[in-house]
C-alpha cells in the first residue's frame, strides 16, 4: 500500500451530516445529558461486534491500512493497543475526514484485550505529535432496544459500565414524551477504557415522540500513545 504525497487531508469543514469538530486529544465524557448534534438515518445494520481473542494484529508502522486506502473500500484494521504514528497511515497535523466509500467503511479496532469490529458511516482521525491521538466513528441506529443491545455487546471490549447503559436505556421514555418535542437535542456520554486505551461513546437522538427512530452514536478511540 502507498502513502499519500503532498495533497492536503480533508478538514472538518467537509464532514457530512452530525460529525461536530472535535479538539484535538482525548475525548472524555461525563454521563450526563447534553444538546448538540444531527442525527443520520440508519443505512448499515447494527454492525458492532465484540471479541476477546486479546491477538496482536499487524498494526503501527507496517500492515496497516492508510487513509488513502480506507477511502478506497479496504477495511481500517488498526492496532490501538501500541503507537500508530501519524506517518505511517498518512494523517497530516490536522485532523482528517475520511471520505467513507458508500456511507459504510469497515473498521475493525485490535485493543489490548479483545478486537472491536463495527461500519463506520462518517469517520475522523486525529493527530497528536506526531501519533494517531483519536479515531472518532459515527454511525446510526433505530429504536432504544437496538442500541442498548450494541452498547452491551460493545461493553466488553470498550468497557463501558453495563449500569450506564442500562441507566440509558430506562430513561429515553422520558425524553421521547410529548411534551419535550421540539426541544433541545438529547445527547448522552458513557466512558470506558481497555487497558491503556481510553474509549467513549455519545449517544444523541431529537427529543420527542420518534425520536428514537433515528439515534446517533460517537465512538471515539484513542490509541496508546509515547509516554
Amino acid at each position: 500500500m502507498s502513502l499519500p504525497g503532498a495533497r492536503a487531508r480533508r478538514t472538518a469543514g467537509s464532514l457530512g451530516r452530525g460529525a461536530a469538530v472535535v479538539l484535538a486529544g482525548t475525548l472524555v465524557l461525563t454521563a450526563c445529558t447534553v444538546t448538540f448534534g444531527d442525527p443520520d438515518d440508519a443505512t448499515t445494520s447494527p454492525g458492532g461486534t465484540s471479541t476477546t481473542t486479546g491477538g496482536a494484529s499487524s498494526g503501527g508502522e507496517a500492515g496497516t491500512a492508510t487513509i488513502d486506502d480506507i477511502e478506497r473500500g479496504e477495511p481500517m484494521r488498526w492496532d490501538v493497543s501500541r503507537p500508530i504514528t501519524a506517518e505511517s497511515v498518512g494523517l497530516g497535523e490536522s485532523q482528517a475526514v475520511v471520505q467513507v466509500p458508500d456511507g459504510a467503511a469497515q473498521v475493525e479496532l485490535t485493543l489490548p484485550d479483545g478486537t472491536w469490529s463495527t461500519t463506520a458511516e462518517e469517520l475522523t482521525i486525529q493527530p497528536r505529535r506526531g501519533y494517531v491521538s483519536t479515531i472518532n466513528v459515527f454511525r446510526t441506529l433505530s429504536g432504544g432496544q437496538a442500541v442498548h443491545d450494541q452498547l452491551v455487546a460493545d461493553a466488553d471490549v470498550l468497557g463501558f459500565p453495563r449500569s450506564q447503559v442500562d441507566r440509558w436505556l430506562d430513561e429515553l421514555p422520558a425524553s421521547l414524551d410529548a411534551s419535550r418535542a421540539g426541544g433541545t437535542r438529547e445527547r448522552t456520554g458513557i466512558n470506558g477504557s481497555n487497558g491503556d486505551v481510553v474509549t467513549s461513546v455519545q449517544i444523541s437522538h431529537e427529543p420527542g415522540p420518534g425520536g428514537d427512530e433515528s439515534i446517533r452514536l460517537w465512538y471515539a478511540i484513542s490509541p496508546v500513545t509515547p509516554d
